[in-house]
């Protein structure tokens, strides 16, 4: 079997350059360095790559679970999610999932619908979600733009309809299909 060298000229096996750092793959794991070749997460990942390269947070996957970490390095939550799904030119926004069920994070990371949908959908100039009791609900990105941060699950009494619940009082133009 063959045994890959790793001299001082051969330190890695892949090296990517991003607009803010540079992703290297060193003896099959991945990490994150700055441009300046600082270590921003050591080469402990099974993937990494940038959410959103102008708010520099990065997603790396460790066994099964991913975890997001800003340019220093330190995770910008405790929270560890099955997949993460980058929706590009939607502000940013990330679609996550936790336990089989669905919500999206802003560029910051933080959550504005919390992880109670069966499935997100990019579609035309919204999103939608589904709902488990297999009601349909479309944002519109206007919308998505009024959306509080949620920090936390919701009570069990609001899981079934929970964007209804966070935009009751901030939204009176929602559409909703059957």
């Amino acid at each position: 079997m063959f045994e890959p060298n790793y001299d001082s000229r051969n330190k890695y096996q892949y090296i990517g350059f991003l607009p803010n750092s540079v992703r290297i793959k060193e003896h099959g794991l991945w990490g994150m360095n700055d441009l300046d070749g600082n270590e921003i997460l050591t080469s402990q990942f099974m993937e990494v790559f940038t959410l959103s390269a102008g708010n520099r947070l990065i997603a790396a996957r460790e066994g099964s679970f991913w975890q997001i970490f800003n340019l220093k390095g330190d995770p910008i939550n405790n929270e560890k999610y099955d997949s993460l799904y980058p929706f590009y030119g939607m502000f940013g926004m990330t679609k996550i999932q936790k336990n089989g069920k669905y919500g999206l994070l802003n560029k910051m990371g933080k959550i504005i619908i919390p992880t109670a949908y069966k499935k997100i959908e990019k579609f035309g100039k919204g999103i939608v979600l589904h709902n488990f009791d297999l009601s349909t609900e479309f944002i519109t990105r206007k919308e998505l733009l009024q959306l509080p941060e949620i920090r936390h699950d919701l009570k069990n009494e609001q899981i079934k309809s929970p964007i209804k619940n966070i935009l009751k009082t901030k939204i009176t133009n929602k559409h909703k299909f059957y």
